[in-house]
């Protein structure tokens, strides 16, 4: 992983790590994550908040990069890196598509729809969930890579405060 995904050091020792290189398809794109989700499921059982933050988040950057870094072609890398500990799952990606815009993530507003739940649009939340469900992330552009990395609690924020 790069030094975007170092762990600070209260976050204590890894428990798991996985990276691999996959194509930006959406088979191997959903291949990795059923993956890693067995894998997290398997090391920390009890945790399930953090592991479905963790595959929302997943499912959302990996197809983000599949559609707007590739322009959907199926013709691209993504190396994917999971770093877990016992309070804290980092991911990383790195790729080789086309920049964010701007150099940054999108912001991730709700904005209010004019709408039936029935009627909401399909796309447009991704950022907002990824945002929502992680409590660190950085992006970054050299030499012609992409790299981002989140970080997602695999405790809720409430479960840790002492009355």
């Amino acid at each position: 992983m790069s030094s975007l995904a170092r762990l600070p050091l209260s976050f204590g020792a890894p428990r798991l790590h996985y990276e691999e290189s996959i194509n930006a398809d959406p088979i191997s794109i959903r291949d990795t994550i059923v993956e890693i989700m067995k894998r997290l499921q398997h090391e920390f059982p009890a945790q399930s908040e953090g592991i479905i933050s963790t595959e929302i988040v997943l499912a959302e950057v990996l197809n983000n990069i599949a559609e707007h870094g590739y322009n959907q072609s199926n013709l691209g890398d993504i190396i994917v890196s999971v770093l877990c500990t016992d309070d804290m799952i980092s991911v990383e990606t790195r790729d080789y598509g086309l920049p964010m815009p701007g150099l940054n993530p999108p912001e991730a507003e709700l904005e209010d729809l004019p709408v039936s739940i029935d009627d909401l649009p399909e796309g447009g939340f991704g950022w907002f969930f990824i945002r929502s469900l992680s409590s660190h992330m950085e992006y970054r552009r050299g030499a012609s890579q992409n790299i981002f990395c989140v970080q997602i609690p695999t405790v809720s924020e409430l479960a840790t405060q002492k009355p």
